[in-house]
């Protein structure tokens, strides 16, 4: 396994969404393109396979072509799915699909992966990994899934692969832990090396967002 990195605490990161979504969507599901650029940048190399299980609407991934890696990924929505792939040049390396299931889509083993995977709150009945299923319903369910889905990933990663997660802790009538439990859950099977506060710069930094959290954790699984 590599030698262990240093993982900083705190980073300061200009908050700017570069790439106009499509007219389907808006930007709250995306995060700034620094965000993903500064992780791509400090842990991969150019040639590298980065992956997002969570594409959404892309960032990892055009980031990570931009920067001449190359992007591998999961989106469930089929509406994002085409948005995403009919931009990139690595196009057939991004698949439409569940994110608990990445074992069964051939993906060769990978160097990096980030993604901010779908959030959801204490109160919350729609569980946003089952697509709103009833019978899957409420926030335990999630945080179990969100356990699988992470353990299934390590087995395409490499071992010693950085894997960051993006989340935010919730407010409201009852406040929701999100970054603490995403960190125990996935935990289980990758070792956790950091939890990085980023704060936002910048003139667009919205007035309720001024800070987020990055949750860094080592792939330790034998390949």
């Amino acid at each position: 396994m590599p030698p262990r990195m240093s993982f900083p605490l705190h980073l300061n990161l200009p908050y700017a969404l570069e790439r106009d979504p499509p007219a389907f969507e808006d930007n709250a599901i995306k995060y700034p393109e620094a965000l993903a650029r500064h992780f791509i940048k400090t842990y991969t190399k150019r040639g590298d396979r980065v992956f997002d299980p969570f594409a959404g609407l892309g960032t990892t991934l055009f980031v990570a072509e931009e920067l001449g890696r190359v992007p591998f990924g999961i989106e469930y929505d089929a509406h994002r799915h085409e948005w995403v792939a009919g931009q990139l040049d690595h196009w057939t390396n991004m698949v439409c699909g569940d994110a608990g299931a990445v074992e069964k889509f051939g993906f060769p083993k990978v160097d990096f992966c980030m993604a901010s995977p779908p959030f959801m709150r204490v109160t919350d009945k729609w569980n946003p990994l089952y697509a709103g299923n009833p019978k899957q319903a409420g926030y335990d369910r999630y945080l179990k899934r969100m356990g699988v889905i992470y353990a299934r990933l390590a087995n395409v990663m490499k071992r010693g692969a950085v894997v960051v997660v993006h989340a935010d802790n919730l407010p409201g009538t009852t406040y929701t832990p999100l970054v603490r439990d995403l960190s125990l859950v996935i935990g289980k099977s990758m070792r956790l090396e950091a939890e990085t506060i980023v704060m936002w710069t910048g003139r667009a930094v919205p007035d309720d967002y001024s800070h987020t959290h990055c949750l860094v954790f080592r792939n330790v699984k034998s390949a």
